[in-house]
């Protein structure tokens, strides 16, 4: 048995074997060394720190609240647990950062080549559906496409809007319930509340102009670091903290000056003749709530709410150009 205290939903219990054996495990336990954002905590920024693990554990918790099945923790449990370190950020040195996918790319051979598989297989689950889970659609509850609801959408943004914005999120997490298996509020004020909080993080955190040259930057020092051998791929399957040591380490001026640059104090200039380029996935939601026993979505009864998503989803269909200000 263990007890897990999580700084939104409180203390809970654990007893599941399989949940027990997964979070104690090698690779579960490697997202505490995982920056939720991608900055790790030596990062000269406002922005909140916590890891990949605090949220993977986050969204375990959720579903059990909502009463997923037992298998469905377990996806929620491992759904980030092939990201490696610096997390998005690595879709700006392999990936698409407009897409962020890189993660989900790698779900499936990251839990066949481990021993995660083992275990998933020992406690009688399904390995195949829980390592492609976004193929079998089994767990609806864990993930759905934007702008819906799903417990994996609802934890990150419930955190951030915590440690971020300072919101009182308890009662907006009592307002949760599942109807004909969707994730819905209970009340029009609580999806608008949600709703509001998601979009200004969005705006503010996720995509705004210094999260994205922070990534940028911090790419750019990761590229260079394995263009020149100082890292290979498999390293950036370590600690935040051993990676940023081993570029340390080698002393190569080039690569600090754009790692301190990633990590330091930023100033920039936005301009339309901008020499970097940015773009971030656009990410929004339009969440569902009960009236008269049936689910309506928040964007068709307040036209406030609706100019908000589209103004923030028309304001990243164009890459911002900025210039950095020694």
């Amino acid at each position: 048995m263990m007890i897990l205290s999580d700084r939104i939903y409180g203390s809970l219990e654990i007893s599941d074997k399989v949940l027990l054996e997964l979070i104690g495990s090698g690779p579960v336990q490697r997202l505490k060394g995982v920056s939720q954002h991608g900055y790790p905590e030596e990062t000269e920024t406002a922005f909140p720190h916590y890891t990949r693990y605090e949220h993977s554990v986050g969204v375990m918790l959720l579903l059990r609240l909502l009463g997923a099945g037992l298998e469905e923790q377990v996806a929620g449990l491992l759904h980030d647990v092939s990201h490696t370190a610096f997390s998005h950020i690595i879709d700006w040195v392999f990936g698409d950062p407009s897409k962020e996918a890189y993660q989900d790319s790698t779900l499936k051979g990251y839990i066949h080549n481990s021993v995660l598989k083992g275990i998933i297989s020992k406690h009688g689950f399904d390995a195949e559906a829980i390592s492609d889970m976004e193929r079998s659609g089994r767990y609806a509850l864990l993930e759905r496409d934007a702008p819906d609801l799903c417990a994996d959408r609802i934890d990150y943004a419930l955190r951030d809007s915590l440690c971020f914005l300072g919101a009182d999120v308890k009662a907006c997490i009592g307002s949760l319930t599942v109807f004909n298996g969707e994730i819905a509020f209970t009340s029009m004020v609580s999806a608008r509340q949600f709703g509001g909080w998601y979009m200004k993080c969005q705006k503010e955190l996720w995509a705004s102009d210094e999260a994205r040259l922070r990534y940028y930057l911090i790419a750019e020092a990761l590229r260079l670091a394995m263009d020149r051998r100082i890292l290979d791929k498999e390293d950036l399957y370590k600690d935040e903290g051993t990676i940023i040591g081993m570029m340390r380490n080698a002393n190569d001026t080039e690569v600090l000056a754009k790692l301190d640059l990633g990590l330091g104090k930023l100033r920039f200039a936005v301009s339309d003749h901008g020499a970097i380029e940015l773009k971030k996935k656009i990410r929004y939601v339009d969440p569902k709530f009960l009236s008269g026993g049936a689910l309506t979505r928040l964007s068709e009864v307040d036209g406030g709410y609706k100019r908000l998503v589209e103004e923030e989803r028309n304001r990243l269909l164009k890459p911002v150009r900025v210039d950095l200000v020694r």
